[in-house]
């Protein structure tokens, strides 16, 4: 070992993203307890990359030059070529939004709403061979349409809602046979759906508890030319349920929050499928089931008030997985899926787990002199 960098890097990109994001908003007040708020923001984003020469093929490699596979004695080596590459491209998405709110009674509210958000492609799709991406792949939009109602009353508040999310989801790529450059294609859009619900409630004596439910669904939209439609999307769970129990007097603040993750899976790797006569990689999905889990933490706060010169300083107590759950949360599988071998426990699979118990102990000093 000589502790002396390689020529190349495995990777080396140097890359500036600028963001204009303004929008306009109008209120409409139609009837005294009916409001309708429409708007509109153009999500605007320019990226500028340099990709410098590296020593992997699945990145930009040699950009022109010969590579030198690395010997016993010597590192790898380009001969020629350029020192790197460079990438422009602006981003741009006109991103609506409207919603309806109209009240029942001065405590009880039913609304609707919609809106669209975009993601960018990650600089990671410049990521070939010479960097050869003639056309760079368009921002992936979410549409996102809600329904609900929210109650409150004087110790208690209700709110549930019913969402529907149509997501065109990301992209992965194949080297064009015929140009030798390297072609994206989305993964299939999704659509996740569900019902939510929570709620708070003031018991008394300083107690409050809250709670929050979730159970839907998020899978990849059927079509002839998506070979996982109708397959879960990975790590997204079929339900959530939340349980929080708080007590706070005087300088105490005291709580307990219980989590449960509902079933969900990961996926194994890609296959090649033939789409209209192009071999297009697609992911795995719905492949390995992942069990639900329970995570539970504990808070403990005290906050120095009054007239006190230290008044806001505070000691925090915390402990995360109270019982120690060292549940399996995803699993990176030994050997990849094949067109007839689905997924079978292996000795040599990755299991991520569960942190274990932690505990957290904070100071926060405040300092405030009378005048």
């Amino acid at each position: 070992m000589t502790w002396q960098d390689t020529p190349l890097p495995n990777f080396h990109e140097h890359f500036i993203t600028q963001s204009f994001q303004p929008f306009a908003e109008f209120e409409w007040h139609p009837l005294p307890k009916f409001v309708v708020i429409a708007g509109v923001k153009d999500a605007n984003y320019e990226m500028t990359l340099n990709q410098y020469q590296d020593n992997f093929t699945k990145y930009v490699g040699c950009l022109g030059g010969i590579q030198q596979k690395a010997t016993a004695s010597t590192p790898p080596l380009c001969i020629g070529g350029a020192a790197f590459v460079t990438h422009s491209v602006d981003y741009n998405n006109w991103l609506p939004n409207l919603a309806a709110r109209y009240y029942v009674k001065n405590n009880w509210s039913v609304y609707a709403q919609f809106g669209e958000g975009s993601i960018i492609p990650p600089s990671a799709v410049f990521d070939v061979p010479n960097g050869q991406v003639l056309a760079p792949p368009h921002p992936t939009v979410a549409k996102t349409y809600q329904t609900g109602t929210v109650l409150k009353f004087r110790r208690w508040t209700l709110d549930a809602d019913y969402f529907y999310i149509h997501f065109q989801n990301g992209y992965d790529s194949y080297i064009d046979p015929t140009s030798n450059e390297a072609v994206f294609v989305p993964t299939g859009p999704s659509n996740t759906q569900g019902f939510e619900a929570e709620g708070n409630v003031v018991i008394g004596w300083g107690f409050s508890a809250y709670a929050n439910v979730m159970a839907g669904s998020a899978k990849y939209a059927k079509g002839q030319n998506f070979p996982n439609g109708g397959e879960w999307v990975a790590n997204a769970p079929s339900n959530l349920e939340t349980f929080m129990l708080f007590w706070r007097h005087k300088n105490w603040d005291i709580g307990f929050v219980d989590k449960r993750v509902g079933q969900m899976y990961n996926d194994n790797g890609t296959l090649n499928y033939t789409i209209n006569g192009i071999k297009i990689p697609y992911p795995v999905d719905q492949a390995i089931m992942i069990n639900p889990f329970n995570v539970a933490n504990f808070f403990a706060n005290y906050t120095i008030k009054n007239s006190s010169w230290l008044r806001g300083s505070r000691i925090g107590l915390a402990i995360n997985n109270l019982a120690d759950n060292h549940a399996i949360v995803g699993i990176t599988p030994f050997t990849s899926a094949t067109a007839t071998v689905a997924y079978a426990p292996n000795p040599g699979d990755q299991l991520n787990l569960l942190p274990g118990r932690s505990v957290m102990v904070t100071l926060t000093a405040g300092w405030a002199p009378r005048r």
